[in-house]
């Protein structure tokens, strides 16, 4: 479907699931996201201002769901949110990301290890809490080291490269070339 809708598995759960995802989501939205896109704005206008367009899409088509869950509107900094328990081991190119539009890592919990390893750049790279990585996760192999002490929830925050192909370039004034 062209049309962004609201997956299963958000909108079949219990209302006590629901008021716990909105909980999450209204962290995620309130410490997180706005800084991301300010971020974006700042250092990436054009992937800002493409994001901005595809924000614009999501509110026309979703007006009445995000009546549902008001916390779901991350404010076009991404539109999707991932969490795993303690990351991701085998290495990885997250082929649905837009190439060109950054996915956002951040972690929770108390825990040693864990590390984001990117092998093409020979690097790794400890997230700490508090702290988000910017990272091109579908150009970029990569994986979470082992989590060698405590607990762990890795969250990844993107824009599905469906949704971003969806949303008409007219609405979206996208000047960018894929």
């Amino acid at each position: 479907s062209k049309m962004p809708q609201l997956t299963s598995e958000t909108t079949s759960q219990s209302p006590e699931a629901i008021e716990a995802i909105d909980m999450l989501l209204c962290f995620i939205k309130t410490c997180i996201a706005g800084t991301i896109g300010g971020v974006f704005k700042q250092h990436a206008p054009a992937q800002w201002e493409a994001l901005c367009g595809v924000q614009n899409h999501v509110l026309n088509e979703l007006e009445s769901q995000f009546e549902w869950g008001p916390n779901l509107n991350m404010g076009g900094a991404f539109f999707m949110v991932a969490a795993k328990e303690a990351g991701s081991g085998i290495m990885h190119i997250d082929w649905n990301d837009v190439f060109a539009i950054y996915a956002f890592v951040f972690a929770v919990g108390d825990w040693e290890g864990g590390k984001f390893c990117a092998p093409q750049l020979g690097i790794k790279i400890p997230v700490r809490p508090g702290q988000v990585l910017a990272v091109l996760a579908c150009v970029m192999a990569h994986f979470s080291a082992l989590v060698t002490k405590g607990c762990r929830i890795v969250f990844a925050c993107f824009t599905d490269q469906l949704l971003f192909g969806h949303s008409d370039p007219v609405v979206i004034g996208c000047t960018m070339t894929f």
